[in-house]
């Protein structure tokens, strides 16, 4: 399941017109993530800075690539916990995240889209070796416009994991408008938790708009050296956010998010350097909140 959500969500958010129209193509923001209690005692809070953007390359009636980056800075904090607990341990602080990839689209009839999204990042905390934090992917589709309130397509997407297999998964791309005011899509979410999912957006007015969703997250990343002998180990935080986004589209170039939620069924892991596990432990739904600005050139 989190690996059919990360397909829809990556391969839908660049190859429908109308979603791409609806995030801002230059985006920054904050999360603050309350936490909760962890596994065997202690508890875990969390603060989440990112900021994205896209510069087109070359367009004309048939062909689309553009450029997109993006950067990320996740601050844990672990509190509490007896001797020899997973909170008492502090796995881990800050958390590093930057992507580089391209999107590639072309319009084969005023019906069917390809696309192919190269990508590459680096997912580390503070002090991993840099060429140990890398990992690569591709995803590659289709799309057909039935309707103009309704766009489908199938594709196929390849992400490579830090000492694990590659994750290998299935894509749908949705965009339906299923009412005047209401839309069902798995296109890019403003500012939730840095990504898109599946989720129900309702149109108030012009300049106003609500989106109810969820997605399945996992944050994979490279550990420095100091609770692994020397080696650097595996973390891993894998949670569902649920949330809500009020977005004001303040004036033809800006616009405003603030986000609720909560994230579910949340879990760490930590792996050695290998990818061998050495603890798994469960924490508390965790609810969050923040404020994303976009700005449309």
């Amino acid at each position: 399941m989190k690996n059919l959500i990360l397909g829809c969500s990556l391969a839908s958010a660049l190859v429908s017109s109308s979603i791409a129209m609806e995030v801002a193509p230059f985006q920054t923001g904050y999360i603050y993530d309350f936490g909760g209690n962890v596994d065997g005692g202690g508890d875990v809070s969390s603060q989440l800075f990112h900021i994205s953007g896209g510069l087109p390359l070359y367009k004309n009636d048939d062909l689309f690539v553009a450029l997109a980056a993006s950067y990320q800075l996740h601050s844990y904090e672990f509190n509490g916990g007896p001797a020899g607990s997973f909170a008492g341990l502090k796995p881990w602080d800050d958390v590093h995240t930057g992507n580089l990839g391209a999107f590639i689209g072309w319009k084969i009839t005023d019906k069917w889209n390809l696309f192919a999204l190269p990508s590459v990042r680096s997912t580390g905390e503070s002090g991993a070796n840099f060429s140990d934090t890398l990992t690569g992917g591709a995803l590659l589709g289709a799309s057909y416009k039935f309707s103009d309130t309704l766009t489908i397509g199938p594709g196929v997407g390849y992400v490579g994991q830090l000492e694990d297999s590659a994750s290998v998964f299935p894509i749908l791309v949705i965009d339906w408008q299923f009412c005047e005011n209401l839309s069902l899509t798995t296109g890019p979410i403003v500012g939730a938790s840095l990504g898109p999912g599946l989720a129900i957006k309702w149109q108030i007015k012009d300049d106003l708009r609500f989106t109810f969703g969820a997605r399945s997250e996992r944050r994979r990343f490279r550990l420095d050296d100091s609770i692994s002998n020397g080696e650097q180990g595996i973390g891993e935080d894998n949670s569902i956010p649920v949330f809500g986004i009020l977005t004001w589209q303040a004036t033809d170039h800006i616009q405003t998010s603030f986000i609720a939620g909560v994230g579910l069924a949340s879990d760490f892991l930590l792996d050695d350097s290998n990818g061998n596990r050495l603890a798994r432990k469960d924490y508390d739904p965790s609810p969050f909140i923040g404020i994303n600005l976009g700005y449309n050139f």
